[in-house]
């Protein structure tokens, strides 16, 4: 199992509802991604990234597909890059 985590800063605070919406409507619906999660950080702490999205695949194969999938495109292209300002992305085995 291959675990993907991009952790991240918004530009406005505001979007953090629609990305929220956007990930679960279209990541999820991607074959091959599975366990697709939206968090926000615990108020009050002091973190670096505020956001986090978490996607799971069986293999680099299947996050490859992923990656070209029309749904992964218009979720990248059109919310989630011109939203954010940081992003950290790692994977685990």
């Amino acid at each position: 199992m291959l675990h993907k985590i991009l952790l991240f800063n918004l530009n406005e605070a505001n979007r953090a509802e629609l990305i929220r919406d956007k990930t679960m409507n279209l990541l999820t619906h991607v074959p091959g991604a599975k366990n697709v999660t939206f968090r926000q950080a615990v108020e009050g702490m002091d973190t670096q990234y505020k956001y986090l999205i978490t996607v799971d695949f069986d293999s680099m194969a299947d996050h490859e597909q992923y990656m070209v999938h029309e749904k992964h495109v218009e979720f990248s292209k059109q919310y989630f890059r011109p939203n954010i300002q940081d992003v950290l992305i790692q994977f685990f085995e």
